[in-house]
């Protein structure tokens, strides 16, 4: 008996070893249709609400619900959402989901049963091609459109700005930044604009120069500071509220240029996706590339990367699915 006894304890012994083992060295995580409820392997972005649940959004197949363990899919005919193409995701302060599509506008969603729709047939909103949707302190609601300029609902009304009747250079406005200040960045296909303490300010009158233009996502680090990306030839610019200082191949060493999204993880390690040569980390000395050639990922069209509050960090990408990696295991 005892020895039955001594074998059953060295049996879960090994076996909680080698969990744990596993569980440490699991440091990569895919994905896709094959192995998850997810409906689609091109995805746009991920986020985590206040509850740890994560919302995905999908370029073709809707919006999608993970919390861990079970996956929910919402679209166009299991549901109010107005599109299939989910370009945006952002919460209210009730919880509620803001959802920005590509062609269906504006959806707002309880993440139960109710869908409220804002589009150009039935409201004021300047476009249905969102391209990017915030709000600020006040709850109003700004939309960046596709080629209709920003859009802002409060009191039961749209207000439209573009470059008729703003500063705005561009009326592509692909990323809105609102601070806890209540200060907001537009970034457009031209040029950024600030809009600090409710006044509208170009780079210029900031005494700053990007000198790179067409930002797709702005995110802010530890220190209140601002990670711009630039799709194009740009590289990351760091933004500290009173200069930039960009990262290019010809003054770090950073190895590719054109990014999507840039974050910063709980580490203070920078993340940039790139839509064509994989992503980059800078660990405040070194820059690595991690692309197909050299880790799990299938596919170098990096759309978004998302930090999550145990430090994963999350690679939406534009036929792969999701690659998840975290240098200490992947815990979600």
């Amino acid at each position: 008996m005892k020895c039955r006894s001594n074998l059953s304890a060295i049996i879960i012994t090994l076996f909680l070893w080698n969990s744990v083992s596993l569980s440490q060295t699991q440091t990569w995580k895919h994905l896709d249709k094959s192995n998850s409820g997810l409906p689609t392997n091109t995805i746009r972005s991920v986020i985590q609400d206040a509850n740890g649940v994560y919302w995905i959004a999908t370029w073709d197949a809707g919006l999608v619900k993970y919390d861990g363990a079970d996956w929910t899919v919402f679209n166009t005919q299991n549901s109010g959402l107005p599109n299939n193409c989910v370009y945006s995701i952002t919460f209210d302060i009730n919880g509620n989901i803001l959802i920005g599509t590509m062609g269906g506008g504006l959806a707002i969603f309880d993440g139960l049963t109710d869908w409220k729709i804002f589009n150009e047939k039935n409201s004021g909103i300047p476009q249905d091609w969102i391209y990017t949707v915030a709000l600020d302190k006040y709850s109003n609601i700004w939309v960046g459109t596709f080629s209709n300029g920003l859009g802002i609902y409060g009191g039961g009304e749209w207000k439209v700005f573009d470059k008729t009747n703003s500063i705005l250079r561009d009326n592509k406005v692909t990323y809105i930044d609102i601070d806890k200040n209540d200060n907001k960045i537009l970034a457009t296909q031209s040029e950024l604009v600030f809009i600090i303490d409710g006044k509208w300010k170009t780079e210029h009158e900031m005494g700053i120069d990007s000198l790179e233009h067409v930002s797709y996502w702005i995110s802010t680090t530890s220190d209140g500071g601002k990670l711009i990306s630039y799709k194009y030839t740009g590289g990351i610019v760091l933004f500290d509220g009173k200069k930039f200082e960009s990262f290019k191949k010809n003054n770090s060493g950073i190895p590719i240029e054109g990014f999507y999204s840039a974050v910063e993880d709980s580490k203070k390690n920078i993340w940039a996706g790139s839509f064509g040569e994989g992503v980059v980390s800078y660990n405040g000395r070194k820059w690595n590339l991690w692309d197909k050639s050299n880790s799990p990922l299938n596919d170098n069209l990096i759309f978004n990367i998302y930090a999550d509050r145990k430090n994963n960090k999350w690679f939406s990408t534009y036929f792969g699915g999701i690659f998840i990696y975290n240098e200490d295991g992947v815990s979600l």
